[in-house]
């Protein structure tokens, strides 16, 4: 998740478009930037992949209808780098930090970067971001963002089938335009 925060985190400035993010049996995250804060809205895998089956679309195809916004960028990539990241992050926080492993969360893991990326820059991580996204300068794009606003719904639409589809864009439309107010 970390990772698509960071590509995503070069977002314009206009909450009409969005960057996503789809890793295979691990999450699908539609990311957007509204004055000086990042949102981050983290979906289940299976919602996606169950109804681009249910409609033989493809899957980013389903997120960006999930979504409606404008996508500025979607990346697709495997489960495994996405939990690569956040293993990455994780300890990077628990070291920068006084936080221990259990207290380490998504937000905590943004704002250990941020702190982190004028040094970053240089290892490791910065080398896998541009692979990850070729020509896009994540550290950079991080250091104009002020706050971050995680919202993991993975447990929440895991719980229920989603029956209505219809139902659910609307009402994911006016969660996107909720959290935005919700500062």
């Amino acid at each position: 998740m970390i990772l698509s925060l960071l590509l995503f985190s070069g977002c314009a400035h206009d909450p009409s478009s969005a960057y996503y993010g789809l890793f295979e049996d691990e999450a699908t995250l539609i990311a957007f930037e509204a004055g000086d804060t990042l949102f981050m809205v983290i979906l289940p895998w299976s919602l996606v992949t169950e109804h681009a089956e249910l409609t033989d679309r493809g899957p980013s195809e389903v997120l960006l209808e999930l979504g409606g916004m404008e996508p500025l960028l979607v990346v697709e990539r495997e489960g495994g780098e996405f939990a690569r990241i956040r293993d990455l992050l994780t300890t990077l926080v628990v070291n920068t930090t006084d936080r221990t492993l259990e207290e380490v969360d998504d937000q905590s893991r943004l704002e250990a970067l941020k702190a982190g990326a004028p040094y970053l820059r240089k290892t490791g991580l910065a080398d896998t971001l541009s692979t990850t996204c070729p020509g896009l300068d994540s550290f950079s794009l991080l250091q104009q963002i002020e706050q971050f606003r995680v919202y993991d719904l993975r447990s929440v639409l895991e719980e229920e089938t989603v029956v209505d589809w219809q139902q659910l864009k609307s009402h994911m439309r006016l969660y996107l335009e909720q959290v935005q107010v919700v500062r």
